[in-house]
């Protein structure tokens, strides 16, 4: 259960993972099923929901934005008040559904296909009802992480990017369009910016090399750095300080991954400090043209995306060696090196050492060591909190 709620009109709101916990409440039951954040392993292993960037921002940081353009006062707890409104922390934000908030009266739980969005807490009321129909967004599997990038994109650069901002961009570019977000210190020459399709938003530090084709809707995070020839399709989110190589489209990278050189990446998600090597590509479409099925760890096993293009979703600090082949729907944990060249399993548990055909248990000493030089070599500081997460989700995996 996440600690932050915010005070609406005199309401607090709290964000909780799962509402099975609360799906009876004395002679009441919810008749409705309940988000489980297990559906979006292996990205919320170590993370709330509202941690993942859906677009420019964070789930965490949409609500914030939110709360703030609706003069909201943000605060802390943990504790359960009547009259509180409960908010699954899968859903995304907007100001309709904040709208839909202030007309809520305690007891009234709101619900989309089937699924519990939110209700209003009170220990002796009766619970109504309220379908809001398909007005809401929803994190429900980790395809959605790359199949709504390009809708939040246009949405998070609404609430960012008050007009177009390109006063320092070199006119060695060319631009077409207009929604663009520039900082005043990206550095980027000789490139191509579409924003015909959706917004270019580029953050602080940025850099964009020669002869880099970008299309939007595009967000390139703080410190990210787009290598020379790059093709970047659109419907794309890539974190701070991470590396873009070769052919990339409707794909989000995490924050401090790599991938840095030649090679396919599409409708993928990979998490924070991951690398792939040079040569790596995914393939998102299967040769007969069946809908693809992907690992689920809320099922412990596979189900059908009802998608035909869907590629690989890779959890945080895994490594992948040059010239892998990564097959469609592949799902791999996180803390895993894979060293093959040949296609991997369609599934790769975490901390996961794959070499030659063979699948062993990463060695965690060896695994913490390298993720210490890791951090060392980004200036960043390796928290002990995270060891210990680290250090439990490995005993309790292997």
């Amino acid at each position: 259960m996440s600690g932050f709620f915010y005070y609406f009109y005199f309401v607090k709101i709290f964000f909780v993972d799962c509402f099975d916990a609360i799906r009876s409440l004395g002679k009441h039951t919810f008749p409705l099923t309940s988000f489980d954040k297990k559906s979006l392993y292996p990205f919320t292993f170590i993370k709330s929901c509202l941690d993942l960037r859906v677009g420019i921002l964070t789930l965490r940081e949409k609500w914030y934005r939110l709360a703030l353009a609706f003069g909201l006062e943000i605060a802390e707890g943990n504790s359960l008040e009547d009259g509180a409104i409960w908010v699954a922390e899968h859903v995304i934000p907007t100001e309709s559904l904040l709208q839909v908030f202030s007309t809520m009266e305690v007891g009234d739980v709101l619900f989309q296909s089937e699924m519990i969005i939110a209700f209003r807490y009170h220990k002796d009321c009766d619970l109504r009802l309220r379908d809001i129909g398909d007005t809401v967004s929803l994190l429900l599997g980790v395809e959605d992480l790359f199949l709504l990038t390009g809708q939040e994109v246009a949405n998070d650069f609404k609430l960012l990017a008050k007009k177009t901002c390109i006063t320092s961009v070199s006119s060695t570019n060319q631009l077409l369009g207009a929604d663009f977000y520039i900082a005043d210190d990206v550095t980027m020459e000789c490139a191509t910016l579409n924003s015909l399709g959706g917004p270019i938003y580029i953050d602080e530090g940025a850099v964009v090399m020669e002869g880099a084709h970008l299309r939007g809707p595009l967000y390139l995070g703080k410190g990210a750095v787009v290598k020379m020839g790059a093709t970047i399709y659109g419907n794309v989110s890539v974190g701070k300080q991470s590396v873009i190589g070769g052919e990339v489209g409707n794909a989000v990278i995490g924050d401090f991954s790599a991938k840095g050189h030649h090679g396919y990446l599409g409708c993928s998600v990979i998490g924070d400090w991951c690398n792939l090597g040079a040569g790596t590509s995914n393939s998102n479409l299967k040769n007969n043209l069946k809908t693809v099925s992907i690992y689920d760890y809320k099922l412990k096993g596979f189900r059908d995306t009802g998608l035909l293009k869907c590629g690989a979703f890779i959890g945080d600090y895994t490594r992948v060696g040059i010239n892998s082949s990564l097959n469609t729907g592949t799902v791999i944990g996180i803390a895993s090196m894979l060293a093959d060249t040949s296609f991997y399993a369609k599934f790769v548990p975490s901390f996961a050492w794959v070499f030659n055909g063979d699948t062993q248990v990463y060695n965690f000493d060896k695994f913490m060591e390298y993720l210490e030089t890791l951090y060392i070599s980004k200036n960043e500081e390796l928290s002990e909190r995270l060891k210990r997460e680290l250090n439990q989700l490995n005993k309790k995996y292997n």
